[in-house]
């Protein structure tokens, strides 16, 4: 996992070096001719947006599992029951392609379990769910990963 965080953390810095720049101009603007500010500006957004190949990603995995259980009543006979357990959790995932999948990442949930998500996975409808053996896998969202989002003034 610790792969994953090294490469949010390498976006996360080349998206907060353009958030600078966007505020140095920002600052300076009455300065500048519009033309150039807004030039600048437009740049800067495009490299922003070409860095960032990341989503936010809500899933819950649903896992069964069997609970054996006595019967206190006398009988002696245990029998057993199946119950789900469920885990819900929002992740910071990078989009890559399929070349991405190998024996390690054999499927869409080992990727997301290391950080990445197909591709094309971004433009499927949400919710959907996906079935890995026993477990069940919902995706929720996949949405643009925006740590900054600017609200310039007009």
């Amino acid at each position: 996992m610790s792969v994953c965080f090294e490469k949010v953390g390498a976006e996360k810095k080349k998206m907060d070096q353009v958030r600078v720049i966007q505020e140095i101009v920002d600052e300076h603007k009455d300065k500048m001719p519009t033309g150039v500010v807004t030039d600048v500006l437009d740049q800067c957004q495009k490299a922003y947006n070409a860095m960032s190949n990341l989503y936010k990603l809500t899933w819950t995995v649903v896992k069964s599992h069997a609970q054996v259980h006595e019967d206190h009543e006398g009988d002696e006979s245990p029998f057993a029951s199946v119950e789900l357990s469920d885990t819900t959790q929002t992740l910071i995932v990078e989009a890559v392609g399929l070349d991405r999948l190998n024996d390690r990442h054999s499927n869409c949930r080992d990727l997301i379990n290391h950080g990445m998500v197909l591709k094309s996975y971004v433009k499927m409808s949400m919710p959907t769910v996906m079935k890995f053996g026993s477990d069940m896998v919902i995706i929720h969202s996949i949405v643009p990963y925006n740590p900054h989002k600017r609200a310039r003034e007009e």
